[in-house]
C-alpha cells in the first residue's frame, strides 16, 4: 500500500516538474552589444521586432542609441530619456533617422508638433504609454537606456504603448494618415544577434 502511494507521489512530482520546467526555463543568454540586438515578439499578425541604431554622438542626456519598433504596419522610431529621483525610461518618438531625406539634419521631435496646446490630458495618456522597460537575464530590471558597445538586455518591452498605436498612431509617426496598428502587450526577446553593429547615422 505505501509502496503504491510512493509511486503516486512520484508520478504527480514528475508530472508538476514537467509543468514548471517550460514556464521556468530562460532563452539562452546571447552575448551581443546593444546596436547588434535584435528582439522579437510573435502577434497573432505576424513578428514585431525592436533594435537600436547607434547614432555619431549622443542624441540625449540618456543614450547615443535609437530605438526601433517595427509592426505589422510599419516602423516607428524613438530617442530615450531617462527621468530623476525614482527613474524611469521614456521614448520619445521622432523623425526616421536612416531616411535619406534626414541625412546631415537631426530627426525631429513628432509629439510636440502632433499636440496642441490644449492637449494636455492627451499628452499626459501619450507619454504614460511611452515608457520603456528593459531586464537582464534573470529578470533583472535595468533602469539606464542601452549605449552604444554595451552588452544587449535580454528582454525589453514597452506594455502600453499599444495603447496610443490604437487610438492616436498618428502621433508616434510622419505619416498622417496612419491608421490603427494593433499590437499585443508582451516582452520582446533577444533572439538574434547581427554580425556586425549597425551603421551610425547623424543625431
Amino acid at each position: 500500500m505505501l509502496f503504491r502511494v510512493f509511486r503516486g507521489l512520484k508520478v504527480s512530482a514528475l508530472g508538476l516538474c514537467m509543468t514548471v520546467a517550460p514556464v521556468a526555463a530562460h532563452p539562452p543568454e546571447l552575448e551581443c552589444s546593444a546596436e547588434q540586438a535584435v528582439y522579437r515578439l510573435q502577434s497573432d499578425d505576424g513578428p514585431l521586432e525592436i533594435g537600436f541604431i547607434p547614432a555619431t554622438t549622443f542624441i540625449s542626456a540618456a543614450s547615443n542609441l535609437y530605438l526601433y519598433l517595427t509592426t505589422t504596419q510599419r516602423t516607428y522610431w524613438f530617442s530615450f530619456s531617462v527621468s530623476n529621483g525614482y527613474s524611469g525610461m521614456t521614448l520619445h518618438p521622432v523623425s526616421d533617422p536612416v531616411a535619406a531625406s534626414a541625412e546631415g539634419a537631426a530627426p525631429r521631435e513628432l509629439l510636440q508638433q502632433y499636440l496642441d496646446e490644449d492637449a494636455d490630458p492627451a499628452a499626459a495618456e501619450i507619454w504614460s504609454s511611452l515608457r520603456f522597460y528593459s531586464l537582464d537575464a534573470d529578470l533583472t530590471f535595468l533602469f539606464e537606456p542601452p549605449l552604444s558597445g554595451e552588452p544587449a538586455p535580454a528582454y525589453v518591452m514597452a506594455p502600453e504603448i499599444g495603447l496610443t498605436l490604437w487610438y492616436q498612431p498618428q502621433a508616434l509617426t510622419e505619416d498622417a494618415t496612419a491608421d490603427r496598428d494593433p499590437i499585443p502587450r508582451g516582452v520582446f526577446a533577444l533572439v538574434e544577434c547581427l554580425p556586425e553593429p549597425r551603421a551610425k547615422v547623424r543625431p
